[in-house]
């Protein structure tokens, strides 16, 4: 089986990198935070949730060509969030199944820094590039306003409202 080679992106304060199996730790304490995950599943996770998801965000990679990186600081290597894109073939309509979609998840910490804007305008940089100007789409819930300007800051427009497992989510595209 090959291996995909993840690129390492770097902005004026982070660096975007792969996951690494001593990632996990961290990531499992995000993922179990409920600050974090509020808007996103609405609970925190439990440790097996999280070794699943981390798992499938590092798989992504693999299969996709594409995937989350890993955010931390240029400076000292702390670890503040995720970001990437995937395609979790999603039972949305209209469907963006095949479409390139977004996101991003930073500690408590990392939030009202600017991180979450750096780090999602490099992956759209490298995304314009490796997607060929291909329609990127975002899911955000309604009620995360920084998480939708963030996206509007990245070139996203809203393009309406969808049913995402019983919650009306704001449907976005770039592109």
């Amino acid at each position: 089986m090959s291996r995909c080679e993840v690129p390492v992106l770097e902005t004026e304060r982070l660096r975007l990198r792969e996951l690494r199996p001593d990632d996990f730790p961290f990531w499992r304490e995000m993922w179990a935070n409920a600050d974090v995950t509020r808007y996103i599943g609405g609970r925190p996770k439990t440790e097996e949730e999280s070794w699943t998801g981390f798992l499938r965000m590092a798989g992504h990679w693999a299969i996709m060509g594409y995937g989350y990186w890993l955010v931390e600081k240029q400076d000292d290597g702390e670890r503040l969030g995720e970001v990437g894109f995937v395609d979790f073939k999603r039972e949305i309509k209209p469907s963006i199944k095949g479409e390139p979609e977004i996101g991003w998840i930073f500690t408590p910490s990392a939030q009202g820094k600017g991180y979450a804007t750096e780090a999602a305008l490099a992956a759209v940089r490298w995304g314009d590039e490796y997607f060929e100007g291909a329609r990127m789409s975002c899911l955000i819930e309604v009620e995360n306003a920084p998480s939708i300007r963030v996206a509007e800051k990245c070139g996203f427009s809203r393009t309406g409202l969808v049913e995402y497992e019983g919650d009306q989510v704001v449907l976005l595209h770039r592109g």
